[in-house]
């Protein structure tokens, strides 16, 4: 019988426990263990699943109000009123070192993420998350090995949210109470996730490396994500050698490669002779694979993809371009009351994290701040029954844009260069935006033009 845990089940029903599958007939390659001991991995896998929800997913429904240090109450009726009822859940699943280290798990504060008071036990609001929900199938366990006091066995996990089933190596071991596991399975499916994900990335960034020495258009513009024909104008390009020679970063999705280029000929689209270049590979929301998503020389790095995120020119480009697109204007007296508020309430977002609305009075000394407009009146569409606030919306996404480090012109006004590409190794239908700012006299910046 197949057994699939559904992560969004009703948490009481998990609680309750799950009948145990019978014991299966081993294949002909499988150690046979007797059937009490298959049935001891499957209930171990049931309570590794409970754990997985509680800690991983939030699971422990919470009955109160948030303490000023934003912990919460947990609900007793969820079976778990105290740190010995957690604690007895751990050590009846894992090995103690395990049942240690999850109990004193922190949360993104680095603070424990449980604590009891006075007798209750609380939750912090700020958890670690996992990315996916994960089920397994305890119908795939096969056992791989075993000895006196360990057991090794793999079982398949699906990824909730993909569909996506990725198989596992996992282990028990003997204690005095009998069989415990060695780690928690979701955590285990992040880490084989991400290990998967790395290989992906690496292989597109040796892919196209390889492809930019054979002039392998079809194979750079893949890479890439492009159609096969976007690069078609780069055919008898002469570069003779491309090489990887250091990974400055590699992690699920993503990979940041330094690339020594020697070049002959590449139609201007990359400097003759030889440099150094930085290569980012990256997983895009919407793409099976990753691609591709900046190629440039590593003299001068785009700000955007930069990983020192220092500059606060930069940062408010950034953040008029993610709010109100490509506009342009030749003084900011020029903007309607309506992108006016909006981008005066996005500053007020980035400043004051957590609060959601504004009285007239902090957006207009936000407009007159940023933008130079004394006397402002917001536009009273974005006024709700606590204040001015943005309606929810996405960032736009600007997969293709580079934004390069401001600099003064030397009559006190700050620059900043803004590229939109329309493909991702830049070099198709260039857009520019040339954003102006002006100091303030508290060393803020008010935005004067985009042009």
């Amino acid at each position: 019988m197949k057994r699939i845990f559904a992560m969004l089940s009703l948490l009481l029903a998990v609680l309750a426990g799950f009948s145990a599958c019978g014991g299966e007939q081993p294949t002909p390659n499988e150690p046979v263990l007797p059937a009490t001991t298959r049935e001891e991995i499957e209930n171990l896998l049931t309570t590794d699943y409970i754990v997985g929800y509680l800690w991983y997913c939030d699971g422990l429904p919470e009955k109160g109000e948030l303490t000023e240090d934003e912990y919460l109450p947990v609900d007793e009726e969820s079976g778990y009123a105290t740190l010995r009822d957690l604690q007895e859940l751990l050590e009846k699943t894992y090995t103690p070192a395990v049942a240690a280290e999850l109990l004193e798990n922190k949360d993104t504060l680095g603070r424990p993420r449980f604590t009891e008071r006075a007798g209750t036990l609380y939750k912090s609001s700020r958890p670690v998350f996992s990315r996916y929900y994960w089920d397994y199938d305890a119908e795939s366990v096969t056992i791989t090995g075993e000895t006196a006091d360990r057991i090794t066995f793999t079982v398949e996990m699906e990824n909730l949210h993909t569909g996506e089933k990725l198989p596992l190596t996992r282990s028990a071991e003997k204690t005095a109470e009998g069989w415990r596991l060695t780690e928690v399975g979701i955590a285990a499916a992040e880490a084989g996730l991400t290990a998967v994900a790395a290989e992906e990335t690496r292989a597109v960034a040796e892919r196209f490396v390889a492809a930019l020495a054979e002039n392998d258009t079809e194979t750079i513009a893949a890479c890439a994500g492009e159609t096969p024909e976007t690069y078609e104008n780069w055919k008898g390009m002469t570069i003779p050698a491309a090489e990887i020679t250091e990974t400055l970063e590699e992690y699920d999705g993503c990979g940041r490669y330094r690339v020594h280029l020697t070049v002959e000929n590449a139609f201007s689209v990359f400097a003759r002779g030889e440099e150094d270049y930085l290569l980012i590979v990256q997983q895009e929301q919407g793409r099976e694979a990753p691609v591709v998503c900046y190629f440039e020389p590593m003299e001068k790095i785009a700000y955007n993809y930069s990983e020192d995120r220092d500059d606060p020119a930069c940062e408010m480009a950034l953040l008029f371009l993610q709010s109100q697109g490509g506009m342009r204007f030749s003084g900011s007296f020029w903007l309607d009351r309506g992108t006016a508020t909006d981008f005066a309430l996005t500053m007020l977002y980035a400043e004051n994290e957590g609060k959601t609305a504004f009285t007239a009075e902090e957006v207009a000394a936000a407009a007159e701040k940023y933008m130079g407009l004394s006397g402002f009146a917001p536009d009273e569409s974005y006024l709700g029954p606590e204040g001015y606030f943005l309606p929810g919306r996405a960032a736009r996404s600007m997969p293709h844009l580079l934004l390069w480090p401001s600099y003064g012109d030397g009559s006190g006004r700050t620059l900043v260069k803004a590229e939109i590409y329309s493909d991702h190794l830049n070099v198709q239908n260039c857009q520019g935006y040339l954003f102006a700012f002006y100091p303030n006299g508290d060393g803020s910046l008010r935005l004067a033009s985009v042009k």
